[in-house]
């Protein structure tokens, strides 16, 4: 196996990407803590995705709603909407495509590039430039994490590191350092 002698790869992970859809398309969410659920009029669900104010009061991923009305009484619950999220991610994909060719879609949420050599050289003036033209072109309410790594696992994993809206780059000569002190879940 090759050990890699610099990035190779980018991975952007779109943050609470159905909430932030919903936060995005309607201007009454601005400003509130926000959940979407599968199902409205029940509490027998939970919350496939939360804004980031409902996950600074805690609300998380899976959450039972009853759990989230819990601990944030003034969260939002928007019911799902898979056809707008669609949208949004064929024209994200769009934007991002016009700044790096996107080499795997991993999810609705999450996709990987190979880096080019122009690329390698200035990672954070490219990762500038992507959330630039998506925040101008889309939208300042969809935010995504960018991570850049000597492969596609690492660059997920730091992509990870830094969310919302973060950006990390794991150059090969700093490894396995900033690994260290991460959880074997993160990993």
């Amino acid at each position: 196996m090759r050990k890699p002698d610099t990035i190779e790869y980018a991975y952007i992970d779109f943050d609470g990407f159905f909430a932030a859809v919903e936060e995005q398309i309607d201007p009454s969410l601005h400003g509130h803590p926000i959940g979407v659920i599968p199902f409205e009029h029940t509490t027998a669900t939970c919350v496939i995705a939360a804004n980031a104010l409902a996950k600074q009061a805690g609300v998380t991923t899976a959450m039972p709603v009853t759990d989230a009305r819990r601990i944030c009484p003034d969260i939002r619950l928007i019911p799902q909407k898979p056809d707008i999220y669609v949208r949004a991610h064929h024209a994200l994909l769009n934007q991002i495509s016009h700044e790096i060719p996107i080499d795997v879609v991993c999810s609705i949420d999450e996709l990987s590039c190979k880096l080019e050599a122009k690329d390698i050289q200035d990672p954070v003036t490219l990762a500038r430039n992507i959330k630039a033209r998506l925040a101008h072109n889309i939208g300042k309410y969809i935010t995504c994490s960018i991570g850049f790594a000597p492969n596609r696992q690492l660059a997920k994993i730091a992509c990870e590191m830094q969310k919302p809206d973060g950006l990390t780059i794991l150059n090969p000569e700093d490894l396995p350092g900033p690994l260290l002190g991460l959880a074997l879940k993160d990993i």
